[in-house]
């Protein structure tokens, strides 16, 4: 079972892009701002534009960074419904 994330921590939001004249991907730092408020923003703001929302990486200091649009999706709802949020949608 994993732990319990914080909604409240303090995370950094980057967004993956492609550089003009590589074919690498750059990381793009957007915001430091709590947990509940990085997936609020891929969700809500960035909704109309589905590569931004899937190049979303939400970096955590506690732990893992949270890379899928999947998971991001989870807390998203989480935050919503003020449920008891993990780090994986139980199966």
């Amino acid at each position: 079972m994993t732990a319990a994330h914080d909604l409240e921590e303090i995370v950094d939001l980057f967004a993956i892009g492609r550089p003009a004249r590589s074919a690498g991907l750059m990381p793009v730092k957007i915001a430091t701002l709590p947990l509940k408020k990085a997936v609020a923003l891929v969700i809500e703001d960035w909704s109309d534009d589905k590569f931004r929302q899937l190049s979303a990486v939400i970096q955590r200091r506690t732990g893992p960074a949270i890379r899928s649009l999947e998971d991001i999706k989870h807390l998203y709802d989480c935050a919503t419904f003020g449920t008891e949020c993990h780090g994986k949608k139980p199966v």
